[in-house]
């Protein structure tokens, strides 16, 4: 039973050093896709310095076998599955009449600070 518990403890132990030592790579993303693509990491990842979770873009590219060109947004939409529909009425203006704007007052009375003047304005 001793020789066991021996066993059982350096296996354990042996186990133990070799997790810990090993490599773990969780990164696929190498900068030679962008080399190759020719668009900055960040095209296709959400972080700004690429790495990481990726957009629908990168998601796209990667759905699609990693062509040489990342798709455009639109284009990995609709590899997503993802339907747009557009009714250009909605973005049109028809018969808007637009006011002039009145002209900003920048005098100051005796004694009155800037700061004062800033945090009683109320906008346009």
């Amino acid at each position: 039973m001793k020789r066991f518990l021996i066993f059982l403890g350096i296996l354990l132990l042996v186990t133990t050093l070799f997790l810990t030592f090993l490599p773990i790579s969780t990164a696929e993303a190498l900068p030679e896709y962008s080399a190759q693509t020719g668009e900055p990491c960040f095209s296709c990842h959400i972080s700004p310095s690429g790495g990481g979770p990726r957009g629908p873009r990168g998601q796209a590219w990667v759905a699609s076998s990693k062509p040489g060109a990342v798709p455009d947004l639109i284009a990995s939409l609709e590899l997503l599955g993802v339907e747009l529909t557009v009714d250009p009425a909605y973005f049109t203006v028809t018969n808007l009449e637009v006011q002039e704007p009145e002209a900003l007052e920048t005098t100051f009375g005796q004694g009155q600070s800037l700061y004062r003047w800033l945090s009683q304005y109320d906008g346009n």
